[in-house]
């Protein structure tokens, strides 16, 4: 696959590279956050297409802290992290956060603020395709949900978190 989009935002924006091991997990996060956001408007505007109102309704039902930490069950259920995504994901999870989302549990914010700090990191450490796979099974999953049940909502059987 051909990055060469990444490379040349952080080439005329004049990006450094960010040392992730020393770096807050809740940077991870603040980062992660913005590029998953996009992943999910493209996809939002692009297969529901419509007046803005809707399609941002739509939008939100993906980017909130249950649909992400959905999304976290679903990945670790299936067991395709790695040792290392796992433990950026525990970093994450585990940073105590001064807020947490008034629609969520504390554990479903943790869990998505665990998430968003997996795909900043890997977005940072230039680990692009792994990224975008990430969001894509993670949009696709929360997808299915909403085809199947009319709303994303949590699988049981579809969770075994191994923490």
């Amino acid at each position: 696959m051909d990055y060469e989009i990444f490379k040349l935002y952080k080439e005329k924006l004049n990006l450094k590279a960010v040392d992730v091991q020393t770096t807050s997990p809740l940077i991870l996060a603040y980062i992660g956050d913005c590029l998953y956001d996009l992943a999910v408007r493209e996809y939002v505007v692009s297969n529901f297409p419509g007046v803005v109102n809707a399609v941002n309704q739509k939008k939100t039902t993906f980017v909130c802290a249950h649909a992400q930490s959905e999304i976290m069950g679903f990945l670790i259920g299936q067991g395709v992290l790695t040792d290392e995504e796992m433990s950026v994901y525990r970093r994450g999870r585990n940073q105590k956060s001064a807020t947490h989302s008034k629609n969520s549990s504390i554990q479903e914010y943790r869990r998505a603020t665990g998430f968003e700090a997996l795909i900043g990191y890997l977005y940072l450490t230039e680990q692009y395709e792994r990224m975008i796979d990430l969001e894509a099974r993670g949009i696709t999953h929360l997808q299915a949900l909403e085809d199947r049940y009319g709303e994303i909502r949590h699988e049981p059987a579809a969770e075994a978190e191994k923490e």
